[in-house]
């Protein structure tokens, strides 16, 4: 696996710049990846460029046939994929071939799209002459993976680029290159044409930036940190593209004094431990109204410590690993900073004691809100608690933040529901529910979480551009 995607091929890179890839369940060593040159992006894009030309003339619901037939291949090779995804990102095994099925709903849905695509008929206060708005693909796109959900972020970035009629260049994360690349293997085995989909490891630095600077990129399409997207954003600003980010998010969650306190327990936990805490709609900030608090907390923590972590292959783990030591160090600094600043650590707060990557479920009660651990996003296994005993407060604290991609209220009220679903500044609002990004949705942030959006006919629209024909017949 130590190779670039080029042209349906597997090369060697001619660069020295390698990084080992580590189990974080176990900290062994899986495999070693090395990174490509900014003359390999290059020929990529140039590759993509001349591949993109002659697919843009196929009609696109053919194109969209080819990008179908994924779904068997996926089916077929997804036990294997499970597997390498789990011990290259530690997610638990039910959770890689969740994402993998997320995946084949996700093909299915978008190349149902290809039958859409009919432009306009624009109204014309002069005789004789007709308005015709048409779509047509973009040209070569880049696209840049994130490491917490490598298979279905490739996916939002590849099928409805190839769909549409452009091509893409891939960089992976550093941390999962490995599954990325299996999953080149798998559209080699496809019908899609060599060099619509170019796969280069590397880092943001090199191949991520070059990609966003490159004159012949059309659209740079990144998930990943805010300061990725920043760097992404201000690299592109000489070649005027179209850019696409979904960066990271800060969640609030609203328990007013109105919620199903079991309900909002379950789905909360279940929303905070997916991939151990690791997803950008994380509920990251939880306003608890005064009245129920001391209830919450005790039902929290009841089913907080109820949680198995550890071997990511087992059934009975809830969650597996955090990705690597630089995160898992990360996650309890803003922890034990909160407990100085006053928090009060109710379960867990500590590193598990054993091979791997562990982070034992924590709930921090009490906690400043000018806190790290309130204002940033700690990305693990940390629920932070805040009490309030108004509604529009806890609104207006749920807003003050920079970021703005995911929200959540649980209420049984529905006028509080509606009021939230209106008041708050976010892309997505969560009620009396975990976070669940179906595949005909919208994805997409405000404020500093991101540009655009994917999922959907929306975003399946971000990789067109279009024109406009006036037609006089007189």
């Amino acid at each position: 696996m130590n190779k670039l995607f080029i042209n349906n091929e597997f090369i060697a890179s001619k660069s020295t710049d390698t990084m080992d890839v580590i189990n974080p369940a176990t900290g062994e060593k899986l495999d070693t990846i090395t990174f490509a040159t900014e003359s390999e992006v290059n020929d990529a894009v140039e590759k993509s460029k001349q591949a993109q030309l002659e697919w843009e003339q196929v009609p696109e619901p053919t194109r969209a046939d080819h990008v179908k037939l994924l779904i068997p291949l996926l089916e077929k090779h997804k036990d294997t994929l499970a597997d390498l995804y789990v011990k290259e990102q530690g997610k638990t095994l039910a959770s890689a071939k969740g994402e993998i099925d997320k995946s084949i709903q996700f093909i299915d849905y978008m190349t149902s799209l290809s039958m859409s695509n009919k432009g306009e008929v624009l109204q014309n206060s002069r005789e004789n002459e007709t308005i015709l708005l048409t779509k047509k693909p973009l040209g070569v796109t880049a696209g840049i993976v994130p490491w917490n959900a490598p298979i279905m972020v490739l996916m939002r970035k590849v099928i409805p680029a190839v769909i549409t009629g452009c091509s893409v260049v891939i960089k992976p994360s550093e941390a999962t290159s490995l599954i990325t690349l299996k999953l080149a293997e798998i559209i080699r085995e496809s019908t899609i044409p060599a060099g619509l989909v170019q796969i280069l490891p590397g880092t943001g630095e090199t191949v991520g930036t070059q990609l966003a600077k490159h004159p012949d990129i059309q659209l740079i399409s990144l998930t990943g940190s805010m300061r990725a997207g920043k760097s992404v954003y201000a690299a592109s600003a000489n070649t005027v593209k179209k850019v696409n980010l979904e960066l990271g998010g800060n969640a609030p969650a609203l328990v007013t004094e109105n919620a199903d306190l079991d309900k909002a327990v379950d789905y909360l936990v279940a929303a905070r431990i997916n991939n151990a805490g690791q997803v950008c709609t994380c509920p990251e900030r939880i306003f608890v109204h005064d009245a129920v608090h001391d209830t919450f907390i005790n039902k929290l923590k009841v089913k907080m410590e109820e949680l198995t972590v550890g071997d990511p292959f087992s059934e009975n783990t809830d969650y597996g690993a955090i990705i690597n030591q630089q995160q898992l160090d990360s996650i309890d600094e803003k922890v034990q900073s909160a407990i100085q600043n006053g928090a009060t650590l109710i379960t867990g707060g500590h590193k598990i004691d054993q091979a791997g990557y562990f982070y034992a479920p924590t709930i921090l009660d009490k906690v400043n809100t000018t806190d790290s651990a309130f204002k940033d996003e700690i990305f693990g296994p940390v629920l932070p608690i805040v009490t309030y005993k108004n509604f529009d407060e806890a609104i207006n604290l749920a807003n003050d933040t920079n970021a703005g991609l995911s929200s959540y209220i649980f209420s049984e009220d529905l006028k509080e529901v509606m009021r939230a679903t209106e008041k708050l500044k976010f892309g997505e609002v969560y009620a009396n529910c975990e976070a669940e990004e179906v595949v005909n949705g919208y994805h997409a942030g405000w404020r500093e979480s991101g540009l655009g959006g994917a999922d959907g006919i929306h975003g399946f629209e971000e990789y067109y551009n279009t024109t406009v024909s006036y037609i006089r017949y007189d």
